[in-house]
């Protein structure tokens, strides 16, 4: 038989006898819910005891039976030759076609069953009082487990006492009978409504009732727990538990009579282990005597665990607390004066002093103070006082009682503590050695910056010393080109320019790279149009496209508009981007594209320079910006130069207020977008033509004044078709014929031998007559921005480093000439 499904039966046979209020509905529907199973045949009330109840109680399954009444069936087989009348009760009797033919027959015929059948009869009794027989007929002997007639038992015990309640009609009876029936309906509710479990033992150890929680802790059904030993249902015990040597707690609440409660430690399933909270009450009769023990059981394994690692980590905190060099303390609001009410122990470590007399005496940090910094102290307790605001960051010095000075850094915060008072929590820490690294940071930082002057001055002086000789070599190298054709000299010769042009470039690279990164750069706005900057642009990359068979396209802007701007940065951005992709560009092509995005808020200048070539790594797209690198490096690195490319033109981009982005994929090219934020010019908007330089006949004359013999010679080369010129080797040759001949243009070099210098030449030839408008250009080799300003405020007219390539000289001198006022930039 299904145990499960008959306990929960019993358990709904419960509920009805709780809510009955009449003996023999409620008999009657005991009889019709049992009658449910199929094993039962036939359930019925025998009430020969006249008890007054009506003998008409029964249930079946079989129609026919119905009609006939109980007392057919009860006399057909009660009367039986092999029941025993005097003696059935309170136990099975089997009915077989050996024991007992015509019995057997008579059940045979209507219930058709071929094996023997079998009669659970139990007395309906309480308080000596008998109502009757409760009667289950069943279709095999073995339907009727153990546990199933105690359950059975039970029920016709709680039938009896249900019963005795309803029929008793004296008050004093219905008093003391309503007190016991209160008190066992009112257990039977709680028990089934409580969520703890609820285990019900009698004397024996055995389980007699739970309640529909089901024995959560155990993980056991109720048909698996009832009539079972508790010890064994709960721990698995053979026997009864023993706590530690001492005896069972149910054995000593029967004995004893009182509640006792334990926690008992086991193990899950799973080998963690278990706590329980278990309550032993005892649940007494009318005479005072224990009858059973109500077992409560309550998992807390999760708050033990809790309270378990709670402690921990008060115990790990405060460990924490005590060895670290921190001061952690606490300050209560609540009191009428703010009050310290906990103190780390890294306090006496720290400032010298015991916490405990610190907390006795609540001014005795102030005055561990430093003097100096007491007023600073003394206005943060002021500034709080006024505006209760707890949250305090701040720094100051103590002297320790043995006179060393400790700089201690103090931050606090409010906090609410579970009462809700308010307090502030806060933390003091040493940072003494953090001061001293501090005041040593400072001091490497003086020493860096004179680093850095002194890295300039070495540059200048390098600069200087390279250009020189270095104007010579292409100097003649250029009258080697034009004197001769010859194919060897011709070879040489490239070689020797490329080598010399490499060179300069490297130079130039790092020199404005050291100019960008000082506060020297000034940026020189002036009118600026766009279509003509790309022409130029356009023009110094044709040669290289056509050369790499290159496609090269240039994008203009709707419109020429002229814009206000630093033309030079503007041009060498450019310059810088294009000649990066054209370096790295073997096959495809090239695109510079210029737009312009205006709107009411700002105005934009957008440059997209594109290749197909190379292309750069993803985790390379950020190294590409900084100076000395490129996506090629090391020892095999695929592409020559100093990689300060790009860096110089983030530079100058972020010099104008601008930005640069770059997308790339390696194998199929890149596109590098620049942002220029721009105004317009106050005059009227219009394109920037430029006059064409005057033809000149060859009778402007200049002066040369240059110490080097070899760089004279290549200036008199270079202009000799151009003007007349005059060589002077210092100061004294300069005076004899500045004298002598008129000069349209004055080239001067700085660093004159013979002690004057040419800011010095310059100054007192402008104080000739006549030379007051003649231009005097410094010829230097002094190139950073810092110099070229010195050099104009110093009342030079112009600006032209060393070393000079012929043409742009021409250019310039042409330009000079011609304005008799244009600076070269």
């Amino acid at each position: 038989m299904d145990q499960y499904s008959f306990a929960t039966l019993i358990q709904r046979a419960y509920r009805i006898i709780n809510s009955a209020d009449d003996a023999v509905n409620l008999l009657d529907s005991i009889c019709k819910l049992l009658s449910v199973k199929s094993e039962f045949l036939l359930v019925w009330v025998d009430s020969k005891d006249n008890s007054g109840i009506q003998r008409k109680i029964f249930s079946t399954k079989n129609p026919s039976l119905l009609s006939k009444g109980v007392n057919f069936i009860t006399e057909n087989i009660l009367n039986c030759e092999s029941f025993n009348k005097d003696d059935y009760k309170g136990k099975v009797n089997i009915i077989s076609s050996i024991t007992d033919k015509k019995c057997y027959e008579f059940l045979n015929s209507h219930f058709n069953n071929s094996s023997a059948f079998a009669i659970l009869s139990e007395p309906i009794q309480f308080n000596n009082y008998s109502f009757g027989t409760f009667n289950i007929l069943s279709s095999g002997e073995n339907n009727f487990s153990a546990e199933l007639i105690h359950l059975i038992k039970e029920l016709c015990a709680d039938v009896g006492s249900k019963i005795y309640q309803l029929r008793d009609k004296s008050q004093q009876q219905k008093c003391e009978g309503n007190f016991t029936l209160e008190k066992d309906d009112y257990f039977r509710t709680l028990l089934h409504c409580m969520y703890e479990d609820i285990v019900v033992i009698n004397s024996d150890y055995n389980v007699v009732d739970v309640n529909n929680s089901r024995l959560k802790i155990s993980g056991k059904k109720t048909e698996e727990i009832l009539g079972e030993k508790c010890f064994k249902v709960l721990h698995g015990f053979d026997k009864p538990c023993n706590y530690y040597g001492e005896e069972c707690p149910i054995k000593e609440v029967f004995n004893s009579g009182e509640t006792r409660q334990v926690r008992h430690t086991c193990k899950t399933d799973n080998g963690k282990p278990k706590v329980l909270d278990i309550l032993f009450s005892p649940f007494k009769n009318d005479k005072g005597e224990v009858i059973r023990v109500i077992e409560t059981i309550r998992n807390v394994t999760d708050n033990v665990e809790k309270e378990e690692e709670l402690k921990e980590k008060q115990f790990q905190l405060k460990q924490i607390a005590n060895n670290l060099d921190v001061v952690f303390f606490k300050v209560d609001l609540s009191c009428r004066k703010p009050k310290i009410t906990y103190l780390s122990e890294a306090f006496t470590k720290i400032l010298g002093v015991s916490t405990s007399d610190a907390l006795k005496n609540q001014k005795i940090w102030y005055s561990a103070v430093f003097p100096d910094d007491r007023r600073n102290i003394f206005h943060i307790m002021r500034e709080y006082v006024r505006t209760k605001n707890p949250n305090i960051k701040t720094e100051f010095r103590i002297m320790r009682p043995d006179d060393t000075i400790r700089w201690i850094s103090v931050r606090t915060r409010f906090i609410a503590d579970y009462n809700g008072g308010k307090q502030i929590f806060g933390i003091a820490e040493d940072i003494t050695e953090k001061k001293l690294l501090e005041l040593e940071l400072q001091n490497a930082y003086a020493k860096a910056k004179e680093s850095i002057n002194f890295k300039n001055y070495l540059l200048g002086n390098v600069n200087h010393e390279i250009r020189t000789p270095l104007n010579a070599i292409l100097g003649f190298t250029q009258i080697l080109k034009e004197e001769d054709n010859k194919e060897l000299i011709d070879e040489l010769t490239d070689k020797i320019l490329t080598a010399s042009n490499r060179l300069l470039t490297t130079l130039d690279s790092i020199i404005e790279l050291s100019d960008l990164q000082s506060d020297n750069r000034k940026l020189q706005f002036g009118e600026v149009s766009v279509i003509e900057l790309l022409k130029i642009v356009k023009h110094k990359f044709y040669s290289v496209a056509k050369e790499k068979n290159l496609l090269f396209e240039v994008i203009e802007p709707d419109q020429d508009i002229v814009i206000k701007s630093d033309e030079y940065l503007l041009k060498k951005i450019l310059i810088q981007l294009l000649d990066n992709a054209f370096k790295y560009t073997h096959n495809g092509s090239v695109t510079l594209s210029v737009r312009f995005n205006i709107s009411e808020k700002d105005n934009w200048l957008v440059v997209d320079v594109s290749d197909t070539g190379i292309g750069i790594e993803p985790e390379k797209l950020e190294t590409i910006f900084e100076a000395f690198r490129q996506g090629s490096e090391g020892l095999a690195r695929s592409y020559q130069g100093t990689g300060l490319g790009l860096t110089l033109t983030k530079k100058m981009i972020q010099l104008l207020n601008g930005k640069i982005t770059v997308e790339s994929e390696k194998g199929i090219g890149s596109k590098f977008s620049v942002y220029i934020p721009f105004d317009f010019p106050d005059s009227k908007l219009k394109k920037n033509e430029k006059g064409m330089p005057k033809q000149f006949n060859g009778t402007n004359r200049i002066l040369i004044v240059e110490d080097n013999e070899l760089n004279a010679e290549v200036l008199k080369h270079f202009l000799k078709d151009v003007v007349i010129t005059d060589v002077a080797s210092d100061a004294s040759e300069t005076f004899e014929l500045v004298s002598k001949y008129f000069y349209n243009l004055i080239l001067m070099d700085i660093s004159l031998k013979n002690g004057e210098s040419g800011i010095e030449v310059m100054k007192k030839i402008k104080q000739m007559p006549n030379y007051s408008s003649v231009p005097v250009i410094a010829l230097t080799a002094y190139t950073f921005d810092e110099d070229k300003n010195k050099f104009l405020s110093e009342g030079f007219d112009g600006f032209i480093p060393k070393p000079i390539k012929k043409e742009n000289l021409i250019t310039e001198i042409k330009s000079y000439l011609n304005s008799k006022a244009r600076l070269f930039v």
